[in-house]
């Protein structure tokens, strides 16, 4: 599932160039020596890495080596090719596998002398059992877009949000209510936590998977509200990643992330959406970032990397041109003008939003978390039943 999340996210060097840039699918460990620095990436992040770490490469007489590796296998491949020798230096990942790869020993600590100069939460999303292993680069979240034609304004309850669908849908203006993938976990976390639902308990970068929260006390006293949801059509029982009734104008509102703006474009409602968050619930905050390998060829160099480039503020804000995901460091974020990710940005802030848990315990809810939201879509089973379920399973895994 966390696969799923994170898949929504120097061009050529010239002969002048003293950095050679290279992309390949494999590095010998012939290659990992002297001035070389190996990194690992996804293709969504390659060019803008080239582009924005040439200048320091080329000043430092650094052979750049971007590797593009295919996301899916990456993290199991970075925990079995390091010891080999086959690894990278760096790797770009998300934060929530930070827990599972220092856990495996995958992972060398860094350091940061300015904390401040990036939000707490990004820092937390890079941090287990207290040690920083990494530096974001971007933040991100979820959020509320609602149709302009069809709701005048942002909703601040979510009763106010029920009650504007049953009314569309009484005017047959609207097709259904919230256009959501469904069965899944992560984008249904606004409603989820508005419920009064969690997956442990903890604060910020200290969770506690003992406290498993997918069937709480106040989340079981407001689990029958997704059965309703679910058959008065507030929320699609086959929605997908398409959001067709959303782009045709038969949904008022949509859940989505930075990854769906540039199709939000595309579809022709430029001019008629806004951005805000789902009343009471907040949303995960997902960070990217780089991560030194604990069996880079080249340490120093790597951390040398991380201290002086990930850290600068032009670095950071050519990733944006390239991505369009908020930089993490705060002073690139304050030169973004891109209204869309600053309405999501004002939600994931004001919402108590924290970072997606880290720990590898993680893994063991999305499954059955997931399962859970599909089977009350299905008509299989209550939400109270489903998520009890869940909540049980989860606990077994996890103990």
């Amino acid at each position: 599932m966390e696969d799923l999340m994170n898949k929504k996210r120097l061009g050529i060097a010239s002969a002048a160039i003293a950095a050679a840039v290279a992309i390949s699918g494999f590095v010998a460990p012939a290659q990992a020596a002297g001035s070389n620095l190996v990194i690992w990436t996804d293709s969504d992040r390659a060019k803008g890495l080239k582009e924005a770490s040439a200048a320091w490469a080329a000043k430092n007489g650094v052979t750049l080596t971007v590797v593009v590796k295919d996301f899916g296998k990456v993290r199991d491949e970075m925990i079995t090719a390091g010891p080999k020798g086959l690894g990278p230096d760096i790797l770009i990942a998300p934060h929530d596998w930070v827990g599972g790869l220092a856990a495996s020993g995958a992972l060398e600590r860094v350091s940061l002398t300015n904390r401040s100069a990036f939000p707490r939460t990004a820092l937390d999303g890079f941090t287990y059992r207290g040690i920083l292993y990494g530096i974001p680069y971007n933040v991100e979240n979820i959020a509320l877009v609602y149709n302009t034609k069809l709701v005048s304004s942002a909703p601040k309850t979510l009763a106010e949000m029920e009650s504007t669908w049953a009314t569309l849908k009484a005017a047959g203006t609207a097709k259904v209510g919230i256009d959501v993938q469904t069965g899944n976990p992560y984008m249904n976390t606004p409603l989820f936590t508005a419920l009064g639902g969690y997956v442990f308990g903890g604060k910020a970068n200290h969770p506690n998977p003992r406290n498993v929260g997918l069937y709480s006390a106040k989340f079981a006293k407001n689990a029958s509200k997704i059965d309703k949801w679910f058959a008065s059509g507030f929320l699609n029982k086959n929605s997908d990643w398409t959001y067709t009734n959303f782009y045709a104008g038969k949904a008022p509102y949509a859940i989505m992330g930075p990854w769906n703006l540039e199709d939000l474009h595309k579809s022709g409602m430029a001019s008629s959406y806004a951005i805000a968050g789902v009343p009471g619930g907040y949303p995960w905050i997902g960070a990217n970032g780089f991560m030194v390998s604990k069996y880079a060829p080249n340490k120093f160099l790597a951390k040398s990397y991380i201290a002086n480039v990930v850290t600068d503020v032009t670095f950071q804000y050519t990733l944006y041109k390239s991505t369009l995901k908020m930089p993490a460091l705060l002073a690139a974020a304050a030169k973004v003008d891109n209204q869309d990710l600053l309405a999501m940005s004002a939600y994931r802030d004001s919402s108590g939003a924290m970072p997606m848990w880290n720990i590898p315990q993680m893994a063991s809810v999305w499954t059955d978390w997931g399962n859970a939201w599909q089977t009350v879509a299905d008509g299989k089973s209550t939400a109270a039943a489903a998520f009890k379920l869940a909540a049980a399973n989860v606990k077994k895994l996890v103990s």
